[in-house]
């Protein structure tokens, strides 16, 4: 039987013959064992030349391009090309991987340098002309720091002996010397003096400090520091190609072939001659050069590596180590028929044999033109040769010499072979024809075959002789008869059999194809006959080796890795032993060992096939018959899930689209207007005075999820529904949310301590949270990792990482060091779809990833992720594995068990699966592993349980109503649902916690008594919703055909009634008795209420229902439908009504003239007129019983009593819901409250719930906002008493209950001039201005009762509160000293800083920092210099409170400035940079860069002086770990022009805007911002915040541009204190504040006076103490800055304006000004 299955052996990498001397220097390196080091291709090769052994780093995915040797030689790193051009680093002696770093350079990397402590890893890449050197910890697999090398070519990058900080960089025209501060390469350019700047190809240190550079004309030029300081010319002709210091002084090599030797003076003492070559007679320029011990080693242009060695006499030996083909490509393959030899044609126009049992070139021969084929003939004795003109050549086999040349062609000879029986050659040509030659006869041509319509690629015998088969370029396969030299048909000659199958054509190799493969994809193959397998080379540089025969389109193979771009040929040896492959544009000759079964564990070294042939091949051998074969009949659910999970578009599922097409709206309709509308009351633009928090949510998330319910600690278990993570407390059966998600939760891990929780998320910009299970606070934020969402996160049996995987294309998978947020390191996981990983439980760098037909184990590798397949032996197939779990056996040795979709389990050991035996007849959806026991459960309703050994059930427990507790007011919604997810207390067996498809949380005691946790809706939608009008009860129906009735009290589900079809609305009768919902099909039906038994029901309709509403008076019944008309109904409530189609129900009316499909159904109070809005954007007016259309203007219609709650969208008191640029879906649904002057809103985008105060007419208006359903929300309602409002999810399917609370509308954004407030609504809510969805204290709940207690009282006693009067003594206006700057010469640019012992003032003068001495009355003792290595003007400073003491002054981007010409254009300067040093002696600590901001405005350090953050370009907020030299995190605020920053905590920032006060945490390398809170009245009117100050304790003081200053403690504001009545100011103006000593201190200009006010900060109140007043000192100064020292404070003006003084003790001024 043909199959689809990958061969049963598989390929080594045994030996490569050549390496890459044309296109690469300094890459011959040596390691600590004196092995050389060096790479051809995409492999990294340690080669022993003693014991002539070979070792391969094969980690790479594209040619190899650059290489480096720590100075131990125990690692080496190697950087490739490619769009990803990635950096590996790997142990030089065994090659085992150690680190990979991506995200790095684009092209490829062109140079690579160890520090000389091995701890940091430089290197160049990039496209030619903005190369960037980029500095690595590569240990940790992370950049630490980049710049632009240079705007041109760069070849060489190496560091300073002993250093760790300084390198130097050589190329094009240029040389730069490097600095590593903090996270900034800073860099200084080569100063040439009087030579010119040449090409500088190679660079080296001498021991002394010495930098050396070879230039292109041959010169050696020699540096001290950055300036050229000798040169020593024509050292070697044509260029100095290579450079390398060896005890004894310094060796070169140059492009004329010689090795020049220096000593350590730069004297040059011999010159090792002309490198030979064993092939050609020019030599080859020298391109790389090392030295170990007294062996001299050296790689040329022609690819050759030569070793010299001195011998005792003084003499040099010189003995070639590594040959391989030159310039050109190699197509021309074949081994010998008898003996371990092999034979290669190139263009460089060489014929070479090769040993392959002894791994040595044999003999070479040159030719005077390009080869591109070769064969031996059948006794081994000859070898033709096919030329690239046309000729081929017959040579001995023995010598390679001449003994024939046939020139019957002009065009190339693509292929050669002898006939079996060896009488005949035929030779393939370009030009169509097979020309066959008679071997007896000196090769005279006997025959021509033709027929072929394009050129012929490969030719085969068969094994008589009688029979050719032939493959053209125009896709053809052809077979002759030889003998009468015509065209055959293959089922003419079904005997014949063929002696060699090198084609690529033919049913034989349909599996060889991919569907969308190109003809020229596959350019050899070779078949074994003995083992049945086939190898191919293809242009993707892939060797694979498949069956034979492969007739299956899309076969599956193994893949091998090793050659670039494209394997031009292959060929099997004699023995089937081995396999040879040559790479065309790598030169290389590879040997792979055949290896016949698969038994053993494959190798690590695995990497990921380059990404444009990712779906053209299968590297992880999949064992399947066929695309179907080995699955079993899976469900409907997983068959959706396996074909979703992996797009999740999140398209929008409007109501519309399900029924009807899109309607256009029309210019007038009502739609239009609400939109369009203008608000001209500003009095009416208020919030409301009502707010939300969430108080419990319904359902969880079982659909396309798996394992994602679990124990915490005490008795709390965690889930996750829509955005929402809940926590619930099984003690007490109240929920907790954790409320900081954005968009759907998808997957769940719990620590193994079991407090934290991680969740993943779908969205674009995919981010993974860990937080606090106990008490819902974020604890890191992994961003930037993942697009489309995470399908699965773990966290590693230490608890120290947490892994994560990606819905993108690749399924990337990423450890994360979860506590500093960062990535450790990353990989493609496969292209199939990827569900679980989890870690090991006994190793944290090892993890395994599974999928369909996919089971990898993973190690981690510094940056990277290398993997092995789990090996499946002979007697196991792969299978698409569901779920895994682990455990740890007697040994400590680990071992996995893992769920299939067939039912079956496999058990793996040591990366093997040891065995499989069948656990379910239907697919096993989870596995867990605890203390004592295996549990199984998966699709059909069943959990097992299972020894440790899982060689016995124990016991089989079925879900079902049966064993579900008495007490349970509700049944199950289906018996035996689908298990979805397992869990148990830590340490423990029982009770389990187990997840059902049908959105059911149960807890299962060891029994298998069940008792229902958590219920919700299935899959589908949720979109019918209705509250009870007497009881705190609603009821919901959706797309799962139930209709749930849910206490909104006790929290519970009171019961549920199966359908059997789709429902989309539901409405309570006024009596409650009763309610009616309405279907998809058309139909509607009442049910009795709280039983929610079938009473009656009609149908006149064929489309879905949308609305149905009962009178006030109960008497009618409204329904709309898609049909674009609503029927009218009489309700019989008493029996006494029987109409013909129904019971209780009897149509009387029909509403016409709708447009489009009714949306929202509205009844007046007094149960005649109701209104309708329609899809069309239409609002109409009906009376009942008939249906009569009524025609009522909006002036009337506002006054109009409808029933609450009101829900019609489009009427004319809620067109405030709508902005401008809404469309008529965006709203869903709106609810009025019964009572409260409030409506409520159901939001299509971004999953919102908003607030307005009703009624609000004209144009868009104030609102809150709240945010925990995902994609749109479908419906609202407010339970009978206006305590509670409740929300419906769309695709979520979740019910959430959010608690009303009373509040004033007030907000400080909400202040908006009288001018924006008609134009700029803005919302209050849980929503911050940030990507981040941070529950504000409001939306929370605060944070404890105290809070909001203590918030009510404050507001009124600020209303009764009257401010005393206070007659302060105001000093009269002196005229300060004035103490005038001479020292420096650039003039005073102020933003003065004092230390906190009075004694020192810093300040800013350009791009110096000066430094002042000053006594304690404030005089200036001295001045000098305190920091000078700016190279732009200073626009910040600010100094450390804690030891050591440090200050940071922040440099504006030098694009910024004016005169170019004072810096070098070649210079990155696209950021603004921080300077951080000591101001005992003004020495450098760090150098730190944020993004590529212009202007750094406000530095602050944390209170223990560890953090740094800055504000950049107003908007951007960086923070630095300056100790480090690491940039944590980052953040662009939007909330306008920020204003300053300042740490209130050691993780908390304060970030002031005009309008508001935001605290920044720092959550792993993440920022999440919270807005401060203020009580009601407790904010100045129309006052802006100006002014930004933190006291020790850390409350915040915000000063206001009216004067007054606002104390916040928390998040919220506390205290408030205006400024004692001044009858000559006039607000606004600039404040600015310091803070400290009890006090607050604020400076501002009124008039022609500066006015510095002192407030008590240690009193019950905030309290005016005293005030200083003093003349301006110029007429446009304003105290832009305020400092508080011991006893001083010290103010800053504007830039070039004097600073003040002011001594606190005896009231003394100082003046500090610039000198003339």
């Amino acid at each position: 039987m043909t199959t689809r299955r990958p061969p049963v052996g598989s390929l080594k990498l045994e030996w490569v013959f050549g390496y890459n001397g044309h296109t690469a220097r300094n890459n011959v390196k040596t390691n600590k064992l004196g092995h050389l080091v060096y790479y051809v291709a995409g492999v990294g090769v340690v080669h022993d030349a003693g014991f002539r052994r070979q070792t391969f780093y094969t980690g790479h995915s594209d040619d190899i391009t650059s290489l480096a040797v720590d100075s131990k030689g125990e690692m080496a790193a190697t950087g490739q090309v490619g769009k990803d051009a990635y950096i590996t680093v790997w142990d030089a002696v065994t090659c085992e991987p150690v680190s990979v770093m991506h995200d790095g350079h684009a092209g490829k990397v062109s140079a690579l340098a160890f520090s000389a402590d091995g701890e940091y890893l430089a290197s160049v890449g990039g496209p030619e002309g903005k190369q960037e050197l980029m500095i690595w910890e590569w240990k940790k697999g992370r950049r630490i720091a980049k710049n632009v090398a240079y705007q041109g070519r760069v070849e060489e990058v190496e560091w300073e002996p002993g250093s760790a900080t300084k390198l130097v960089t050589c190329g094009e025209k240029h040389v730069r010397f490097w600095k590593l501060r903090g996270n900034v390469l800073q860099n200084n350019a080569g100063i040439f003096g009087g030579e010119s700047p040449h090409d500088q190809l190679s660079l080296s240190h001498m021991e002394d400090g010495r930098i050396i550079t070879g230039t292109a004309l041959g010169h050696l030029f020699v540096w001290l520091r950055h300036k050229l300081v000798n040169v020593i010319r024509d050292v070697h002709p044509g260029g100095v190609l290579a450079i390398e210091v060896y005890p004894g002084g310094l060796l070169t090599g140059g492009k004329d072939g010689s090795i020049a030797m220096f000593d350590k003076e730069l004297n040059k003492i011999n010159t090792v001659p002309e490198a030979p070559s064993l092939v050609y007679e020019v030599p080859g320029p020298i391109h790389s050069l090392a030295t170990f011990g007294d062996k001299l080693i050296f790689g040329t242009e022609k690819n050759e590596i030569w070793m010299v060695t001195t011998q005792p006499e003084g003499n040099l030996t010189a003995a070639c180590i590594v040959q391989g083909h030159g310039l050109g490509e190699v197509w021309g393959l074949a081994t010998h028929p008898s003996r371990p030899i092999a034979v290669t044609a190139s263009d460089d126009q060489t014929v070479r044999l090769w040993n392959l049992e002894d791994h040595i070139p044999l003999t070479t021969t040159v030719l005077n033109d390009e080869a591109r084929a070769v064969a031996f003939s059948p006794d081994g004795q000859q070898v033709s040769v096919g030329l690239k003109k046309g000729t081929f050549l017959v040579l001995m086999e023995e010598n390679l010499e001449e003994i024939h040349r046939i020139t019957d062609r002009k065009e190339v000879r693509h292929d050669l072979k002898y006939s079996p029986c060896g009488a005949f050659l035929a030779v393939a040509s370009n030009d169509n024809f097979v020309d066959i030659y008679a071997v007896e006869s000196g090769y005279k041509r006997i025959q021509i075959l033709s027929g072929a319509s394009s050129f012929i690629t490969h030719i085969d015998w068969s094994s008589n002789s009688d029979y050719m088969q032939i493959n053209s370029g125009a896709s053809e396969r052809l077979i002759y008869n030889v003998v009468d030299e015509k065209i055959v048909d293959e089922s003419d000659i079904p005997d014949v059999e063929w002696s060699s199958w090198t084609g690529v054509l033919g049913s034989q190799v349909a599996g060889l194809w991919h569907k969308y493969s190109d003809v020229s994809d596959i350019n050899a193959a070779d078949a074994n006959f003995y083992y049945n397998c086939i190898v191919t080379g293809d242009d993707y540089g892939l060797v694979k080796l498949f069956r034979f025969p492969c007739p299956k389109r899309g076969s599956k193979c193994q893949s091998f890795v090793g050659h670039s771009e494209h394997v031009t040929n292959v060929r099997w040896t004699n023995d089937s032993e081995f396999v040879v492959s040559v790479g065309g544009a790598d030169h290389a000759v590879f040997l792979w060992r055949f290896r016949p079964n698969r038994k053993g564990t494959p190798g690590t070294n695995r990497v990921q096939i380059p990404e444009k042939v990712q779906e053209l091949s299968d590297d992880d051998a999949i064992d399947t018959e066929d695309e179907l074969e080995g699955i079993p009949e899976l469900t409907l659910d997983l068959e959706e899930e396996m074909s979703s999970v992996n797009t999740m578009s999140r398209q929008k599922n409007k109501r519309s689209t399900s029924a009807t097409p899109g309607v256009e709206i029309a210019k007038d309709s009502a739609f239009a207007k609400r939109r369009d509308a203008v608000g001209h009351d500003l009095k009416a633009n208020v919030f409301p005075e009502q707010s939300l928090s969430i108080k419990h949510v319904f359902g969880y998330r079982a659909h396309e999820c798996r394992d994602n319910a679990h124990w915490l600690k005490d008795e709390h278990i965690v889930y996750h529904v829509a955005a929402v993570g809940v926590v619930l407390d099984l003690k007490t059966k109240t929920q907790s949310h954790y409320l900081h998600h954005t968009d759907d939760i998808l997957c769940l891990a719990v620590h193994p301590e079991g407090v934290l929780v991680a969740t993943g998320q779908i969205g674009r910009d995919a981010v993974v949270h860990v937080w606090d299970g106990l008490n819902q606070k974020i604890m890191s934020l992994l961003k930037n990792g993942h697009s489309k969402g995470v399908s699965s996160v773990a966290f590693s049996a230490d608890g120290e990482r947490v892994a994560s995987l990606g819905l993108d294309d690749h399924h990337t998978l990423i450890v994360w060091n979860w506590k500093k947020g960062y990535k450790l390191a990353s990989a493609r996981g496969y292209n199939d779809k990827v569900f679980g990983i989890r870690f090991s439980p006994t190793n944290s760098n090892r993890l395994l990833s599974y999928g369909a037909k996919h089971i990898k184990l993973w190690n981690q590798a510094g940056g990277g992720l290398t993997y092995r397949q789990v090996a499946m032996g002979s007697k196991f197939k792969q299978e698409t594995v569901l779920c895994c779990s682990a455990g740890v056996d007697d040994g400590s040795g680990e071992w996995w068990v893992l769920g299939l979709s067939c039912g079956y389990v496999f058990l793996i050991k040591d990366g093997v699966v040891e065995r499989s035996f069948r656990a379910h007849k239907v697919p096993v959806y989870s596995i867990l592993v605890t203390k004592e026991f295996i549990w199984t459960a998966g699709q059909g309703g069943y959990v097992c349980k299972w020894d440790q050994e899982m060689k016995k059930c124990l016991k089989v427990f079925p879900v079902t109503d049966h064993f579900l507790e008495e007490s349970t007011p509700v049944s199950l919604m289906s018996s035996q649902p689908g298990i979805r997810s397992l869990s148990v207390a830590a340490g423990s067996d029982v009770p389990l916690l187990v997840g059902t498809q049908h959105s059911e949380l149960l807890l299962m005691d060891d029994e298998g008594k069940i008792s229902l946790l958590v219920q919700g809706h299935g899959k589908g939608e949720v979109w019918g919703l209705d509250t009870h009008p007497l009881k705190p009860e609603a009821v919901t129906v959706g797309d799962d055909n139930s209709l749930r009735r849910w206490d909104l009290v006790d929290r519970l589900p009171l019961g549920s009634a199966n359908l059997r079809k789709t429902a989309r609305c539901v409405h309570f009768h006024p009596t409650a008795a009763f309610l009616v919902v309405g279907f998809l099909d058309g139909s509607i039906a009442m049910y009795l209420y709280p039983s929610l038994e079938k009473q009656g029901g009609a149908q006149h309709r064929s489309e879905g229902i949308s609305d149905v509403k009962f009178s006030p008076d109960g008497r009618f019944l409204a329904a709309g439908s898609h049909e674009s008309v609503v029927d009218l109904y009489v309700v019989d409530t008493d029996g006494d009504i029987v109409s013909k189609e129904s019971s209780g129900l009897k149509r009387v009316g029909i509403c016409r003239g709708a447009s489009s499909w009714i949306t929202h159904i509205t009844w007046h109070k007094d149960s005649r007129l109701l209104q309708i809005n329609s899809g069309a954007g239409e609002e109409l007016y009906y009376e009942a019983p008939h249906g009569t259309r009524q025609l009522i203007r909006d002036s009337t219609a506002s006054d109009l009593a409808w029933i609450p709650p009101m829900t019609c969208v489009l009427d004319v008191t809620v067109e405030g819901v709508w902005s401008t640029d809404m469309d008529l879906t965006d709203v869903n649904a709106v609810a009025t409250a019964h009572k409260l002057p409030v409506v409520a809103t159901a939001n299509d985008a971004g999953g919102l719930v908003r607030l307005f105060a009703y009624p609000c007419k004209g144009g868009f208006k104030k609102h809150r906002q709240y945010r925990a359903h995902s994609s749109h929300v479908t419906n609202v309602r407010w339970s009978f008493d206006d305590e509670l409002v409740i929300t419906t999810g769309g695709a979520d399917t979740a019910v959430i209950v959010w608690q009303v609370r009373n509040v004033l509308a007030t907000d400080e954004e909400g202040r908006a001039s009288p001018s924006e407030s008609a134009h700029r609504p803005s919302s209050l809510d849980d929503l911050p201005d940030e990507e981040i969805t941070m529950t504000d204290l409001e939306a929370a709940g605060l944070e404890d009762e105290e809070d909001v207690l203590s918030m009510s009282q404050l507001a009124e006693t600020l209303r009764k509160r009257t401010l005393p009067k206070i007659e302060p003594e105001m000093q009269k206006e002196p005229q300060p000293p004035i103490v005038e700057l001479t020292g420096l010469k650039e003039r005073l640019k102020s933003l003065p800083l004092l230390t906190a012992d009075d004694e020192t003032i810093f300040y800013c003068s350009g791009s110096a920092i000066g430094r002042l001495k000053i006594t304690d009355g404030g005089d200036v003792v001295s001045q000098e210099l305190g920091y000078g290595e700016h190279e732009t003007p200073v626009t910040a400073l600010t100094i450390s409170a804690g030891e050591p003491v440090m200050v940071a002054t922040a440099q504006v981007n030098k694009e910024q400035l004016a005169i170019d010409e004072l810096y070098d254009e070649d210079q990155e300067t696209d950021a603004a940079l921080i300077h951080v040093w000591r101001p005992s002696d003004g020495a450098n600590v760090a150098v730190l860069r944020g993004g590529a901001e212009n202007v750094i405005t406000s530095l602050s350090f944390s209170p223990s002086g560890r953090f740094l953050a800055s504000l950049a370009d107003a908007a951007n907020v960086h923070v630095f770990n300056w100790i480090k030299g690491v940039h944590i995190a980052n953040l662009t605020l939007r909330t306008g022009m920020a204003i300053a920053i300042a740490h209130s905590g050691e993780t908390t920032v304060a970030a002031l805007s005009p309008r508001a006060l935001l605290f920044l945490d720092l959550v792993g390398n993440s920022l999440v911002t919270t807005r401060g809170k203020a009580p009601p009245d407790l904010l100045p009117d129309e006052a802006a915040f100006n002014g930004l100050g933190v006291a020790p304790n850390g409350n915040v003081y915000v000063a206001c541009s009216d004067g007054s200053v606002v104390e916040w403690k928390g998040r919220i504001a506390v205290r408030y204190v205006s400024p004692p009545e001044e009858p000559e100011f006039s607000p606004p103006y600039r404040m600015a504040i310091a803070v400290g000593q009890g006090a607050v201190f604020t400076a501002c200009r009124l008039d022609s006076s500066v006015i510095i006010r002192c407030y008590t900060t240690d009193t019950e109140k905030l309290t005016f103490f005293s005030d200083s007043k003093i003349a301006v000192p110029t007429q446009d100064w304003t105290p832009i800055t305020a400092q508080l020292g011991s006893t001083m404070i010290i103010l800053g003006g504007r830039k070039q304006q004097p600073f003040i003084i002011l001594d606190l003790k005896s009231g003394k001024f100082t003046l500090i000004e610039q000198g003339t």
